[in-house]
């Protein structure tokens, strides 16, 4: 039976209506976040003078791209570099804890697992802050205040709640027959999770990697309390460091500060953009 042209043209309006809620949805947001980033864009590319005229031009003229060398300094660079190693080190071991945790709790099920879960889930609600001053007052006397392992097992620890409950939705999708199967093949549980689970759920692990790197690369708090000395502040820091000095000839700095502090979680995404999203689709698909 064929379908008249009456018929499909009232099925295609039919789709395009549908949609227009989600486009309007679409449009409002991005009135609403492009403008400040367009702006910062637009400041980080005039001269001294220009960033303080008014009224503002959105266009620069002329372009400039002296603001973007004059914020490659020893003391910025260092700020980049803390962060990356942060970012980085708290991903790896972040994830070499909350694998294996998240494993366990999956497939070896019971009431005291179910309630170690729901206390992980409860202190995951915890604002870090909270644990900052007695984190502060053990490690201040100790050789490990101000260096990177201290610093990246706090970003791990306040990450590894929520990444041990992310990656056990990811385990819970794979089916147990093919465990059992390899375990006939005569595989231990070790290689069972190393060569079955983790290819299987490498697109999660990727989404979360990505997660643990936005959270760490934009955070304040931790570099602010617990980094007391400059060559260990972040990025962050950075950013503020530069609102705090002063105006007028500052803007264009600090603009391009940011514009370039954004660059590396922009350009994390666009490399494993597909990981990212089957990683966001398939911890909600049960096999």
């Amino acid at each position: 039976m064929t379908t008249s042209p009456t018929a499909r043209r009232s099925s295609r309006w039919g789709t395009i209506l549908r949609g227009v809620p989600r486009w309007v949805f679409i449009v409002l947001s991005a009135l609403v976040v492009l403008p400040p980033v367009a702006w910062i864009l637009s400041t980080s590319l005039k001269l001294p003078a220009d960033t303080i005229q008014f009224p503002p031009k959105w266009i620069p003229d002329p372009f400039s791209f002296a603001n973007y060398a004059g914020i490659f300094t020893p003391t910025n660079m260092r700020f980049f570099l803390n962060s990356l190693i942060y970012s980085c080190g708290s991903i790896v071991l972040a994830l070499a804890i909350c694998v294996p945790a998240a494993y366990v709790a999956t497939r070896f099920r019971s009431r005291r697992m179910e309630t170690v879960m729901t206390g992980i889930l409860v202190l995951s609600m915890v604002p870090a802050i909270v644990v900052f001053i007695a984190l502060y007052s053990m490690f201040v006397k100790t050789a490990l205040i101000n260096t990177y392992p201290f610093l990246i097992v706090v970003y791990a620890a306040i990450i590894c709640g929520q990444t041990i409950l992310f990656i056990r939705n990811f385990i819970e999708n794979i089916p147990l027959e093919i465990e059992e199967a390899a375990a006939i093949d005569g595989c231990s549980r070790v290689q069972i999770l190393w060569r079955i689970v983790l290819p299987l759920i490498r697109p999660g692990i990727a989404a979360i990697a990505i997660f643990i790197f936005v959270f760490v690369w934009n955070d304040y708090l931790v570099g602010t309390v617990l980094a007391t000395t400059q060559d260990m502040k972040t990025v962050q820091n950075g950013i503020v460091q530069y609102l705090q000095t002063g105006y007028g000839a500052f803007w264009g700095l600090f603009a391009a500060f940011v514009t370039v502090a954004f660059i590396p979680v922009l350009a994390l995404f666009a490399l494993f953009q597909r990981w990212f999203i089957a990683g966001l689709t398939s911890g909600g698909v049960k096999g």
